[in-house]
């Protein structure tokens, strides 16, 4: 294997989502360093209770700060 090679995440995202991320998340690398971070607690999450975390994430029932370990806990620390 190619010691460069990195695997990536590549996904479309919405112009207002695409100016937002701009303005909230200029610094750089804060968007990898943070959205590792998300991965990981998702990841976890699916490996303990399995393909309902996907669902309840999807349905819009819970919101991430809601079943994300680590967003949870920023919510808390912004909320105090």
């Amino acid at each position: 294997m190619n010691e460069e090679y990195r695997p990536r995440f590549s996904f479309e995202i919405s112009e207002e989502q695409k100016i937002r991320a701009d303005k909230l998340l200029a610094t750089h690398g804060v968007r990898k360093a943070i959205f590792q971070v998300i991965l990981d607690d998702l990841l976890d999450l699916i490996e303990e209770f399995g393909p309902v975390v996907i669902g309840a994430l999807l349905s819009k029932k819970a919101k991430s700060s809601d079943v994300l370990p680590e967003m949870a806990e920023a919510k808390r620390k912004g909320e105090a």
